[in-house]
């Protein structure tokens, strides 16, 4: 269709139509002159604001764009395509020699730096590299833990004064609760609501039902599920809440009596429930990542736990999508369903491939959120 409508014009396009007339306008002929420059512009610009993770998301970014192209068609034009037009200036044989001399100049280039990008480091200073400093020195049980357990430390219940505000959050789970507590402060998120905490151990999971949950529970970790670490504990702070949030890593015989679990919650038509989904960012092996450069990083993709996705896929077919946060599927939108290892910065998301570090609780924080359903707080 294109190329038979280029046609029509060409046919018709005379001085006494007016497509002819707007086509002969000075500045749509000076577009023509300049158009294969463009064309050859547009696309390398694209990747690098890819690679620089720019999104041309409005009006303005569209016209940043345009223009930049625009720029460097002129001047491409003037440098390159005019004179080499000007056969007094260039002959077929000058041109054709220039042409294959810079070819294999840029295939030399390009295949040298193809070559050893996984060995170049990105930081000059390497001691400056904080991104070294995530894998190597960090505390990680302890920077997961922090922030969620000091609100629990804090405060056992909700204040008096946000009794009429309808921003009280209840966060319920296991380290991935700490994970997306994390992901909250890492991004100043809910700032207007009051969280409050309640930690369930990832063996005992969360559930309420009339079977006896110790029976999928390995004897060694029943103990402190005995008489602790149940969510009919965290029923006083959940009657309180505007907002229940449940963050778990979730289990097969769990997630298959969820929706049972919910019921039993009772919670009113006031109230507001959202179930985190599960994360997994694949096996991570982070001694391997050490020093290889921005352009490896942020080429690193897996595929994710085969068992996050087996319990992933119960969730999303018994809960509904008002409620549930399909991590997983947000994340993992890359070629196959992988999910990246390292943000669009070059910064290493996971050190287990389960749990975020604080730029990959930036990353992971900036896609849900802005997603149905979190997008509604």
């Amino acid at each position: 269709m294109p190329t038979f409508g280029t046609a029509l014009i060409i046919i018709f396009g005379n001085h006494y139509t007016l497509v002819g007339r707007l086509l002969s306008a000075r500045p749509l002929r000076w577009l023509g002159l300049i158009s294969y420059s463009g064309y050859l512009w547009h696309q390398p610009l694209l990747v690098y604001l890819r690679l620089r993770s720019i999104e041309i998301q409005n009006f303005s970014h569209i016209s940043f764009f345009t223009v930049a192209v625009l720029l460097l068609a002129t001047l491409t034009y003037f440098s390159v395509e005019r004179p080499l037009r000007n056969r007094t200036l260039f002959s077929p044989k000058h041109i054709f020699r220039i042409s294959w001399i810079g070819a294999l100049l840029i295939f030399l280039v390009a295949s040298f730096f193809i070559r050893t990008a996984n060995n170049r480091s990105l930081i000059i200073d390497e001691e400056k590299d904080t991104y070294l400093q995530d894998i190597v020195h960090i505390d990680f049980a302890h920077y997961i833990q922090l922030n969620f357990h000091d609100r629990i430390r804090k405060y056992s219940t909700f204040s008096n004064q946000s009794a009429l505000t309808n921003r009280r959050i209840a966060l319920i789970g296991d380290s991935f609760a700490e994970d997306f507590m994390n992901m909250i402060v890492e991004t100043n998120r809910l700032v207007d609501y009051e969280i409050r905490c309640h930690y369930i151990l990832n063996h005992c999971q969360i559930y309420m039902g009339s079977d006896d949950r110790l029976q999928w529970i390995a004897p060694e970790n029943r103990e402190p599920c005995i008489h602790r670490n149940h969510i009919r504990h965290a029923l006083p702070l959940i009657r309180q809440a505007n907002i229940i949030i449940l963050a778990s890593r979730w289990l097969e015989w769990s997630a298959k009596r969820l929706s049972s679990t919910l019921e039993l919650l009772n919670l009113t038509q006031s109230q507001q429930l959202f179930v985190i989904g599960l994360k997994s960012f694949g096996l991570i092996n982070r001694t391997a990542y050490i020093n290889k450069s921005y352009e490896y990083r942020i080429q690193q993709f897996q595929r994710p736990e085969e068992d996050a996705v087996n319990v992933n896929t119960i969730m999303k077919q018994s809960l509904n999508k008002s409620i549930f946060v399909d991590v997983l599927s947000m994340t993992c939108t890359f070629y196959n369903g992988t999910c990246p290892v390292f943000t669009p910065r070059g910064k290493l998301i996971s050190f287990d491939g389960w749990h975020l570090l604080k730029y990959g609780a930036r990353y992971v924080a900036d896609i849900i959120f802005k997603k149905f359903p979190l997008n509604q707080l």
